[in-house]
């Protein structure tokens, strides 16, 4: 009788060991799979901005990276091209404790344009001066037609410019207190959000669209009365040196300066302005952009202002008035998941 209570004993003993691997296993294979999970959430955050993807093999999108809140994990991201380049599947690979491995596939594809409503993409904090005076001004990344998620008010690509601009030191051209909650979107108050570069430069987005049928104008003073493009025939306007407006001019469409662009005047344009010459950007006035002022890299240490915002200028995020100007040549758009699956 004590013999076989022995081997009862000996037997319950080693399942009950085996149930405690099989709970440990499994414990270490749901952390893995959140921390592939995690992976996929990291390239989807890092991947440029752009219209399609870049990786025509398989391609490190995130290196290995220790997951940051469970000790001992770790994962990495590669990503290859589908869909002839306007998707892609990537593959996040997580490893832990014991050997536990667990792997993702996830398929993503083009989402919202990847642009706030004020963009600063590659400029950094040494070369970029902003200045902000008043609290009438306002710089908004709700959508201004309802058709889209909100994005930043204004978008930057460095987080030292980012600190430059919310950090309550108006010496050096940041928002002061109580122009915080001017600044609106995603991303919290003051709006203010770092996004992953884009995958062409300003130069290059707005060649885009010189390559298509445009209107040149050339650089000086316009204080008179008129029209840059209509809601019913938007058009692409290029100003070919710096440009002072002055007057009441409506325009439509995508609008480009070759110079310092300085608007005073009652001027509304509705799509996307894109500024890319001596960098130089003053908005004041009664003057109201609704779609997205997009500001070209700059390289020349500590200029004058680039980006001063004013008076009763206001800059507002419109997906609607952008319509045009993907519709010529398509915008750089964010990165979203589609769909995802573990790899038995």
């Amino acid at each position: 009788m004590a013999a076989i209570l022995f081997t009862f004993i000996t037997a319950s003993l080693l399942l009950s060991s085996l149930d405690l691997r099989l709970t440990g296993n499994l414990k270490r294979g749901d952390a893995a799979l959140h921390v592939a999970d995690g992976g996929v959430q990291h390239a989807l955050i890092v991947i440029p901005a752009g219209t399609t993807f870049p990786y025509s093999a398989q391609t490190e999108v995130v290196p290995l990276t220790s997951y940051p809140s469970i000790s001992g994990y770790d994962y990495s991201v590669t990503g290859i091209n589908t869909a002839g380049g306007t998707q892609a599947i990537l593959t996040s690979q997580a490893n832990g404790p014991n050997g536990v491995k667990k792997v993702i596939k996830a398929y993503v594809g083009r989402g919202g344009f990847g642009l706030g409503a004020t963009s600063l993409p590659g400029s950094s904090a040494g070369t970029t001066e902003t200045n902000f005076s008043g609290t009438s001004f306002s710089i908004n990344g709700n959508d201004n037609c309802n058709a889209a998620p909100a994005v930043p008010g204004i978008a930057v690509t460095d987080p030292a410019l980012a600190t430059e601009i919310t950090n309550d030191t108006t010496s050096d051209g940041g928002l002061a207190s109580n122009q915080m909650n001017l600044v609106t979107g995603a991303g919290g108050t003051p709006s203010v959000v770092v996004i992953p570069p884009l995958s062409q430069t300003v130069s290059q987005i707005a060649d885009g669209y010189l390559a298509l049928p445009h209107t040149d104008l050339a650089g000086g003073n316009y204080s008179g009365n008129s029209d840059w493009g209509t809601a019913g025939t938007p058009r692409i306007t290029r100003v070919t040196g710096d440009a002072q407006i002055q007057g009441t001019i409506e325009g439509y469409g995508v609008l480009i300066v070759d110079g310092a662009l300085d608007i005073a005047g009652n001027f509304t344009f509705h799509g996307l302005v894109i500024a890319r010459g001596n960098v130089q950007v003053q908005i004041t006035g009664n003057a109201g952009i609704y779609g997205s002022l997009l500001i070209k890299e700059s390289t020349v240490e500590d200029p004058a202002y680039e980006l001063d915002v004013r008076g009763n200028a206001h800059i507002r995020y419109d997906s609607c008035a952008l319509a045009a100007a993907d519709n010529w040549a398509p915008l750089p758009k964010t990165t979203r998941l589609l769909a995802w699956q573990e790899v038995m």
